[in-house]
């Protein structure tokens, strides 16, 4: 029988590798770290491309979280997904007889939009991935745990396993989830938020969410288990009382709130998100097996999900397991559970992970999984809980056919966050929000901003969680990621790849870190890697053009060319406006008011609303200095959407005493780039008028971006098309900026 040269070679290698004794040393041209999904795709890649290939994972299983239990994928707008990544979905799904219409964006249902086609099984995921790696002469290494790095200066030579085999390479990628390769490499790294002050952001450091703030009155869902707005009966935060003994701070927190100090909004902290099991369970009851409560489970442990419960049933909740856990439907009676204000998340363990030893990994994961076991237990048991929400508990079992060498329980943890890499590059907020264009696009990004809590704490005598962001990206479409991001700096390591702990802040990555655009990356990490191999040169040096031309034709997506959602706009002065402009921030507050940039803004780059909380108490008062005497058009800026107020009380006081004016922010704030009118009135000159912007009465949040007032004859003009209003509409803006910004959508 003929072979050629390369799988004869994969096939001796994997023999000897049968052997560990004889296989002590193994030479090859890539060594990818970490079977993730990435790890597989980076691997499977560079096995394409003629390169003798070695995956090294940890465990015994490959595909990370895709295969590990996260089955109904986050993958954002699969028009930005292309290459390895959508074979590997579209093959997946073929096996369930299904198509893909990558040509589509998901459309949402009264929430955010996600692929439903893409919900898989488990098991079937990991088959995929295994037969790709197979296909592609991939030698895989299982349970193969890092011991060591061998560097010769900026280089690595050989990387060290715990059972003491060495795999020495020409270049490395780690697509770990926690960046282990990358830091026993001497690269730098971080696990801090960064203070917003770092990088200019809005999101980072120390953060507490006006919608997950804990108040009453929480709107009743509709059948999908949301609020108008969005916001899922899962994401319900309420002031519970945070002690043993109700009022008593002397008697102690309870289980599952953490000591320490509220800190101070945007300042630096450590901390990592949240982690929990994504559980895959069944209704299937011949494919079913319990979820066990753990041997050491004392209701005690869930006082504070109690209280929840009371907290709930007293806001008129008719509660069902979904305020514990979003549940999605999978093939064969199962279903993908994900997490909640009071679900698998446990704040707080995750803080250890990325630097414990495998072995003090296990005990953590072990920690969680204990918790979440008696979470179920609780839930299906406790007389606290309604029948509703016991009757649907102990509906679900874990499936017999997953996870069959873990009990039915996943064999990966979901860590959404581990080290994160300093690079030359680092992607912030700035990158995912459209404000600027990494340069050397080698995937995008799509997904919001989503981060899990950090911290569930006491602030303001009542339990908070800390750290919590889910939102857009500032209606901006997918954005570049960076070739910079994912290699080290030139005098730290000059032949590693870091595809998912790559270069990005704490609030970027929170949205970079989905399992798709990680495998996307992996594989452009890959392609350049046998580049560099080619070329000789160290991963800094690969050329672009080149690299750009390979991915291309490989079909990963580099430029987005199916429009935005909302195009950003470049901040405008306020002292460029014609007439009297004032930012947000020149009014004078009453109350708590947010700042928030989570839409673009109209004047400057963020805005004021009032979190849609204690109306009528709240005002931003402007007062304008008005050079010269005579009428002026008032208008307001502000941030559009479908969830503002339709009744926005504006009162104008002018030279023609008081008047009140209903503004509907539902409505465009600007219109064929003129901001409507709220009238013309008289103003003498000084500081004699006042515009106040009130939440009375309000029936939706309330925003504030900026007032402007302009003289009657320019305020003509400006409508009548004889001068500009100052304002770009997106689609200007995008042709003028085009030139610029060769990958935004033209």
């Amino acid at each position: 029988m003929a072979t050629n040269g390369r799988s004869t070679i994969s096939i001796c290698v994997a023999i000897l590798l049968t052997f560990p004794s004889i296989a002590h040393a193994i030479e090859a041209d890539v060594c990818v770290y970490g079977g993730t999904s990435g790890g597989v795709v980076a691997a499977v890649q560079a096995a394409r491309m003629g390169k003798r290939t070695v995956l090294v994972e940890p465990g015994r299983h490959l595909g990370g979280m895709t295969s590990g239990g996260l089955s109904a994928v986050d993958i954002g707008d699969p028009r930005s997904v292309g290459g390895l990544t959508r074979e590997y979905f579209t093959r997946l799904v073929a096996t369930y007889g299904k198509e893909l219409n990558w040509g589509q964006p998901f459309k949402g249902n009264s929430g955010p939009a996600t692929g439903g086609a893409y919900s898989i099984e488990p098991h079937v995921a990991e088959r995929v991935f295994d037969e790709m790696a197979t296909e592609a002469g991939v030698v895989v290494l299982r349970n193969a745990r890092l011991e060591s790095v061998r560097k010769d200066d900026a280089r690595i030579t050989k990387l060290v396993t715990q059972d003491g085999r060495s795999i020495r390479a020409k270049m490395f990628l780690d697509t770990t989830y926690e960046g282990d390769l990358m830091a026993a490499a001497g690269v730098s790294h971080t696990l801090t938020r960064e203070a917003n002050a770092q990088y200019g952001e809005q999101y980072n450091g120390i953060h507490y969410t006006a919608k997950y703030a804990p108040r009453t009155g929480h709107k009743q869902p509709e059948a999908n288990g949301r609020v108008p707005g969005g916001q899922g009966v899962w994401d319900r935060d309420f002031p519970l009382d945070p002690y043993v003994i109700k009022g008593d701070p002397s008697s102690g927190l309870l289980p599952l709130v953490s000591d320490g100090e509220p800190g101070n909004h945007g300042d630096a902290a450590p901390g990592i998100m949240a982690y929990c099991f994504r559980l895959c369970l069944t209704t299937d009851q011949t494919n079913s097996r319990p979820i066990e409560a753990p041997d050491d489970y004392d209701p005690k442990r869930y006082e504070l999900v109690a209280r929840f419960i009371e907290a709930c049933l007293a806001n008129g909740d008719e509660m069902d397991l979904r305020w514990f856990s979003k549940h999605d439907p999978l093939p064969n009676n199962k279903w993908d559970f994900n997490t909640a204000t009071f679900g698998g998340n446990l704040p707080g363990a995750s803080w250890e992970w990325p630097e414990a030893t495998y072995d003090r990994r296990e005990q953590i994961a072990k920690e969680i999984e204990n918790y979440h076991r008696g979470l179920f237990h609780f839930l299906s048991t406790d007389p606290r809980v309604p029948q509703k929400v016991r009757d649907e508990a102990g509906r679900f079992g874990l499936p017999k056919d997953e996870f069959t060498d873990h009990g039915g329980w996943p064999h990966q943890l979901y860590i959404r966050e581990g080290r994160r890499m300093i690079s030359d590059l680092v992607l912030t907020e700035h990158h995912t929000f459209g404000r600027q264009i990494a340069p050397k696009c080698i995937g995008l990004g799509s997904y919001g901003t989503d981060v899990h809590e950090i911290r569930r704490i006491v602030k303001d005598g009542v339990v908070a969680r800390e750290g919590k962001v889910a939102g857009g990206r500032g209606g901006f479409g997918p954005y570049n990621i960076g070739y910079d991001a994912i290699v080290p700096k030139p005098s730290e390591c000059q032949n590693l790849f870091v595809t998912f702990a790559l270069s990005a802040s704490h609030t970027a990555f929170a949205s970079i870190r989905m399992e798709p655009v990680l495998m996307v990356t992996s594989q452009s990490a890959a392609t350049a890697a046998c580049h560099a191999i080619d070329a000789n040169v160290p991963v800094q040096q690969v050329d672009y053009a080149r690299l750009r031309t390979r991915l291309i034709a490989d079909g990963q997506v580099l430029q987005w060319k199916h429009g935005t959602k909302q195009p950003p706009r470049a901040s405008v002065n306020a002292a460029d406006l014609p007439g009297i402009a004032m930012d947000d921030d020149e009014a004078v507050f009453t109350g708590q008011w947010v700042r928030s940039s989570g839409l673009p803004s109209w004047i400057g780059s963020s805005y004021h609303h009032d979190a849609n909380s204690d109306r009528g108490n709240k005002t931003m008062t402007f007062k304008p200095s008005i050079p010269a005497a005579g009428r002026y058009e008032v208008r307001l800026l502000y941030t559009a959407d479908a969830n503002r107020c339709s009744t926005t009380k504006v009162t104008i006081h002018s030279g023609d005493g008081v008047n009140v004016v209903s503004v509907n922010q539902q409505d465009p704030a600007i219109v064929d780039n003129v901001p409507p009118a709220l009238g013309v009135f008289s103003f003498g000159k000084g500081s004699s008028g006042t515009v106040v912007i009130s939440n009375d009465g309000a029936d939706g949040y309330v925003s504030v971006d900026g007032l402007q007032l302009v003289p009657v004859e320019i305020a003509r003009d400006e409508r009548v098309g004889r001068r500009s209003s100052g304002y770009l509409s997106p689609q200007a803006e995008l042709q003028e900026e085009a030139p610029l910004s060769p990958n935004r959508q033209k």
